[in-house]
């Protein structure tokens, strides 16, 4: 099963991949910037689908799969071997956008990713996006990308059961607190009968 925990900065993701390690019997835990710090892949296009063939892997080795990191729902569900996965579900991690400036301000300042408006109207259509797959769909489909099947999705609705992402709102919370509530979320959707399946041809 495919967990993937995603949001704009500063909402904690990072964190809960770290402080998650270990606490949830065979499940695998990464930030998606671990594959850019290998010298061996290069596209950038193929990440997300690179993600998911090393969660098809753990799956056949009889473990879950949990990704954290800015890639909306809609950009995984597309991706070519989503289709493959036993079950895969979205949990937005959100914050209310003073305190996200705030945390921004607290670490590290990268050239390439400056504070800006555009930091803020990334985190609006991740909320968008979550809440319904209608949205400026424009913002997240890139026809470039070989293989990524935009379609599987793109007529779905807010009210579509396939389309369920939980919400977590991190401005109050210690990041032990949040952490604990990724945790529970994820046990809940292991005891449920999932929808995102082979079996029920989900993308169809």
């Amino acid at each position: 099963m495919f967990f993937l925990i995603s949001g704009a900065a500063a909402t904690g993701k990072k964190s809960v991949v770290r402080m998650l390690k270990g606490k949830i019997k065979d499940l695998e835990c990464h930030w998606y910037n671990e594959i850019q710090e290998e010298d061996t892949f290069k596209d950038k296009h193929e990440e997300e689908e690179e993600w998911v063939k090393r969660a098809l892997k753990a799956q056949a080795e009889g473990r879950d799969f949990l990704l954290a990191g800015h890639t909306p729902f809609g950009k995984l569900l597309a991706c070519p071997s989503a289709i493959k996965l036993n079950g895969i579900n979205c949990c937005l991690l959100d914050c209310h956008d003073f305190v996200r400036v705030e945390r921004y301000l607290d670490r590290p300042q990268f050239e390439e990713w400056p504070l800006c408006q555009d930091t803020l109207c990334w985190a609006v259509f991740h909320r968008m996006h979550a809440h319904d797959p209608e949205w400026e769909q424009r913002v997240v489909i890139n026809r470039e990308m070989p293989g990524f099947q935009w379609e599987r999705w793109t007529s779905w609705t807010a009210n579509d059961e396939r389309w369920d992402v939980k919400r977590i709102d991190t401005t109050e919370n210690e990041m032990e607190y949040t952490v604990n509530l990724v945790k529970e979320w994820i046990l809940e959707e292991k005891q449920k009968s999932q929808i995102l399946t082979p079996q029920n041809k989900w993308w169809v």
